[in-house]
């Protein structure tokens, strides 16, 4: 999906607008001073080239040079475009002979003086003053270059450097994403490849740490689960042995007393109890084979089972005839998971609770399983740590708070994932995702 609030379009936006209008600027500047210095040069060659023709005249015809001479005697004739060679586009000129006296030219006009010695055909010496004031017009050179060649290439290399730049930063993060992703769903194993180990800079840095939290979670969790069936395995033969002990006080005071029932129910409970952990602890520790398995049929047979176990409970499943209910598992698995989230729904709602079980495909390569209830929900804060085993909202119904931790841990076995969240206006909706099978 193409979105701009990506890291990779924040840097490459960011980056090509900046070369973009740094090259551009740069670009026009030196124009405005290659245009400067072109006109000055310009200026300069016709301002000598009007000049040495004047003195010419001026010299070699004596009516010319007189002509002159009464110009200054009139300072009022002394306006622009009075003087000789104050043509358009041609600067004004002051000329000064040998002596420092003005032959040509009023009073100094505004603009920048630029000044040179032209010597004339008889060897005289002339100081030549000019004043020029270098055209403005930035607008039309911008629009000028952005119509260019230039241009184009600017932007073509502006787009190429920012791409590769983007590239370089977010190519890398988002392999560490996969990975991150990876041990989210479970793969403890997972370690980032040596290519992005070796790196010096700070990416390589944040994969070797990544790598030591791996590790440090996969040694963490193997030692919790070993220590889930070590227990579970230690606590099987004091039980049992207990239990037996039960039978043979309830034969000598005889049946039905009330410590006898009570002993024989916590074994009961603390045997569930065990089962639970084993189950939990086999799940984390195996690797399942998944195959082809028809979903829809699956669930036919779990609600089957319900129905007739708890005729007042209104469970409702909803397959539309375009979905694709052919996914990839493993079916003690996913009665697993199902039988636990279901079990869930049911123990923590009243019998007036409506549950729906959906399937759907949110797009061509998976299924979702959803079951919705309308029942109270639970406490936002509280979502989050649903799954998490041995975690009770309400202490006063049975159970361990082991339920919806194995139905999370049967999905991952699975290659899908289990979502949990409240819907509106009440109820709580659980999300078992899978694989399409292909």
């Amino acid at each position: 999906m193409f979105r701009l609030n990506t890291l990779f379009w924040k840097v490459f936006i960011s980056l090509w607008l900046s070369s973009f209008m740094v090259m551009m600027v740069t670009v026009v500047v030196i124009g405005e001073l290659a245009e400067e210095d072109n006109y000055k040069s310009k200026a300069k060659f016709q301002v000598r080239l009007q000049v040495e023709r004047f003195l010419e005249r001026y010299e070699g015809n004596p009516k010319y040079r007189q002509r002159i001479q009464q110009l200054h005697q009139n300072v009022n004739q002394h306006r622009e475009g009075r003087w000789p060679m104050q043509r358009p586009g041609m600067p004004p000129i002051q000329i000064y002979d040998h002596q420092g006296r003005q032959i040509l030219g009023g009073e100094q006009p505004p603009g920048e003086k630029i000044q040179l010695q032209v010597t004339s055909i008889s060897g005289q010496d002339y100081q030549v003053a000019y004043f020029i004031k270098p055209p403005r017009n930035s607008l039309a050179r911008w629009q000028g270059f952005i119509l260019s060649v230039q241009a184009l290439l600017i932007l073509l290399s502006s787009t190429i450097a920012s791409f590769i730049v983007s590239a370089i930063v977010v190519r890398p993060m988002n392999k560490l994403r996969q990975y991150v992703q990876r041990l989210k769903s479970g793969e403890f194993s997972v370690r980032i490849a040596d290519k992005l180990l070796g790196r010096g800079d700070e990416i390589g840095d944040f994969a070797r740490e990544f790598n030591q939290l791996a590790e440090y979670v996969e040694n963490t969790l193997i030692g919790q689960q070993q220590l889930f069936q070590n227990v579970s395995h230690e606590l099987r033969a004091p039980l049992a042995r207990l239990m037996a002990a039960s039978g043979i006080v309830e034969q000598q005071i005889g049946e039905g007393h009330p410590a006898v029932n009570r002993i024989q129910m916590e074994c009961q409970r603390l045997s569930l109890l065990i089962d639970e952990l084993l189950s939990l602890a086999k799940l984390q520790q195996q690797e399942h084979v998944c195959s082809s398995i028809e979903v829809s049929a699956l669930l036919d047979k779990l609600l089957a089972d319900i129905r007739f176990s708890q005729g007042q409970r209104q469970i409702e499943l909803q397959v539309a005839d375009t979905v694709n209910t052919q996914a990839l598992g493993s079916v003690p698995l996913l009665e697993r998971a199902l039988g636990n989230v279901l079990g869930n729904s049911l123990k923590h709602t009243s019998t007036e609770t409506n549950i729906s079980v959906r399937l759907v495909n949110p797009d061509a390569d998976s299924l979702q399983i959803i079951v919705e209830d309308n029942g109270p929900g639970v406490p936002e804060d509280a979502l989050a740590k649903l799954c998490d085993p041995f975690f009770r909202l309400d202490t006063n119904v049975d159970g361990h708070g082991l339920g919806l931790g194995i139905a999370r841990q049967a999905m991952q076995g699975l290659q899908g994932g289990l979502q949990v969240q409240n819907v509106e206006p009440s109820g709580l909706r659980v999300t078992l995702s899978m694989r399409l099978a292909k």
